[in-house]
């Protein structure tokens, strides 16, 4: 058998890294421009819920002047591809959880703008509800969560979203059915906020985000670090760090094994880079890329991936809607 020589290896590892890199580039190519947002939008509830997506309350700003707190409550219909309003809230909300138990979404934590939001918004057969009671009772401002069975399970988070000091290690389970409130073992680190999530295989996993270091006594510092909680033994296991520290990323299951991560702000800049976390081998691969750089909010419904919204710049929120095919973004 003929060796190749060195030279000739390394000329095939540069071909090799130009056919990745060509074909992730022809990935990106395959995100469909849809219907934008009624208006910029970052920090909303968004899921799904009988075929439909949901984009509930969040903020946006006047020309980077004056921050405004949303009451909208959109729907978008994947089968006309239009934007519908099911009305307004009855007070601004932002940066809560939402989950879908037995067709009905149901948002909880967050913040009114002027206080944590403690009540409950549940949206069913398009028609939406709120109490301004009932819902988690403890910080829960730009936590991470996700359902699994019939509670969201949620980390960290403040008591406002101007309180980054404030990020918390708390971990607890909210029951959507019941609205009782169960603690759990605390996140193993630093408070933590605005970092990634999502659930596969019955497990929360979170990725990144941002910390509060009161010995530091510096500003939040984006972290790389992930971990998942497992309901079945009550604990958190370290996972293989994200690729970069980063914050404000958005995650959603592909599946049970594959979470595709993508965005949000490292280094001051937003960014459109994107991996596939593989649960089976705790692994980054590349993935992807955003069709823009954002810290944007991503769903899954049908055979699709939709991506909107979202900080795409300081004092900014996006408007832009894509979609691309689940297929297209599995390894």
């Amino acid at each position: 058998m003929k060796l190749k020589s060195p030279a000739r290896i390394r000329f095939y590892s540069r071909i090799a890294t130009l056919v990745l890199a060509g074909s992730l580039t022809a990935g990106a190519h395959s995100w469909e421009k849809l219907a934008p947002l009624p208006a910029p939008n970052g920090g909303l509830v968004c899921g799904e819920v009988d075929g439909k997506i949901l984009a509930i309350g969040g903020t946006n700003w006047e020309t980077g002047a004056r921050k405004n707190w949303l009451t909208t409550v959109s729907q978008f219909d994947p089968a006309t591809l239009r934007w519908s309003s099911l009305g307004t809230l009855e007070q601004p909300m932002a940066y809560g959880m939402g989950a879908t138990v037995g067709g009905v979404f149901t948002v909880v934590g967050g913040s009114t703008g002027q206080a944590a939001f403690a009540g409950v918004i549940r949206v069913k057969n398009a028609q939406v509800s709120s109490s301004p009671t009932g819902g988690i009772a403890v910080p829960a401002v730009l936590s991470a969560g996700g359902l699994i069975g019939d509670e969201i399970v949620f980390v960290g988070g403040t008591d406002d979203a101007a309180n980054i000091k404030g990020l918390g290690n708390h971990t607890a389970a909210w029951n959507v059915r019941t609205g009782t409130l169960r603690r759990l073992p605390a996140y193993p680190g630093p408070g933590l906020g605005i970092a990634a999530f999502a659930v596969a295989g019955g497990e929360l996993y979170v990725f990144g985000g941002a910390k509060w270091d009161p010995q530091e006594k510096t500003t939040a510092a984006n972290i790389s670090e992930a971990l998942a909680f497992t309901p079945r033994t009550n604990a958190w296991r370290p996972l293989q760090s994200y690729p970069f520290a980063v914050r404000g990323q958005a995650a959603v299951a592909l599946d049970d094994r594959h979470i595709y991560i993508a965005g949000g702000s490292a280094n001051d800049e937003f960014t459109d880079r994107a991996f596939i976390y593989d649960v089976a081998k705790d692994r980054y691969t590349p993935a992807p890329a955003l069709p823009y750089k954002a810290g944007p909010h991503l769903v899954k419904s049908g055979g699709f991936v939709y991506c909107f919204g979202g900080e795409d710049r300081q004092k900014h929120r996006s408007d832009l809607v894509y979609r691309i095919k689940i297929s297209d973004l599995l390894p």
